[in-house]
């Protein structure tokens, strides 16, 4: 991604989460890794959670922002409070996207293990 696509695509990312009450405050595109890096707020993040519904809609963001055939990165989470106290860790891995896209995975099998990699 050029990087005047890459601007427009994180305005694009950051606009549809702030209408859900996720607020982005580092939006990162590793091209060479193939891995997004995302750290956001969340209203509603307490201590010892992550909202499931954010982390879903964080994936879904960016699967709309995509390509029908996008076979996935990489996503690498970090959730704070409104008062910037880390609250919880998550990632996707590529290849369940891919598997997501591809038939392979069931979406209830996909958001398994992303809460699976879920640390509070």
């Amino acid at each position: 991604m050029h990087k005047d696509e890459f601007d427009d695509f994180e305005f694009q990312v950051e606009s549809r989460l702030t209408s859900h009450g996720v607020y982005v405050q580092e939006f990162e595109e590793r091209a060479d890794e193939n891995t997004y890096a995302v750290t956001y707020e969340s209203i509603a993040a307490e201590p010892g959670s992550v909202p499931h519904s954010e982390i879903g809609r964080v994936i879904n963001v960016l699967r709309d922002l995509h390509a029908d055939d996008w076979s996935g990165a990489d996503v690498e989470a970090t959730v704070h409070d409104l008062e910037g106290e880390v609250r919880g860790y998550w990632y996707v891995d590529a290849e369940w996207f891919d598997g997501l896209h591809n038939g392979d995975l069931s979406q209830t099998d996909f958001s398994q293990k992303v809460l699976e990699t879920l640390s509070v």
